[in-house]
């Protein structure tokens, strides 16, 4: 099982590095747009396979890890998160910072009922 978390584990640092740098790139601002769009997608994914997996023979448990545990892990961050918060905070940037947290947290806790309802309508 480990291989597959590995391999998705590398195929998710890949994608969050080229998607996060692709989005921020367009966004250009002290708004950490890449990591809110990577981590809410991640959410989504994750609410996605993990619904659809766990309840279908589709998907086997070795590959289920290996994008659970490895691409969503490694994809999604929420040390980012934190880190970007904290600067903000720290600048003095208290409504970008508040605007980024509630974003976040609404967003991929939404993001995760999302994808776990959207996998229900294919089972």
């Amino acid at each position: 099982m480990w291989p597959s978390i590995a391999l998705g584990g590398v195929l998710g640092t890949l994608a969050r590095y080229y998607l996060q740098g692709v989005v921020q790139g367009r966004s250009a601002g002290a708004f950490p747009t890449g990591t809110l769009v990577v981590n809410v997608l991640g959410c989504f994914v994750l609410g996605f396979v993990a619904r659809y997996a766990g309840e279908s023979t589709v998907v086997s448990p070795e590959v289920r890890a290996g994008l659970t545990i490895g691409f969503c892990g490694a994809f999604t961050t929420m040390s980012t998160f934190g880190y970007e918060s904290v600067a903000m905070l720290g600048d003095g940037q208290y409504a970008r910072a508040a605007m980024y947290i509630a974003a976040s947290i609404v967003g991929s806790i939404g993001a995760i009922a999302l994808g776990a309802a959207t996998a229900s309508r294919l089972l």
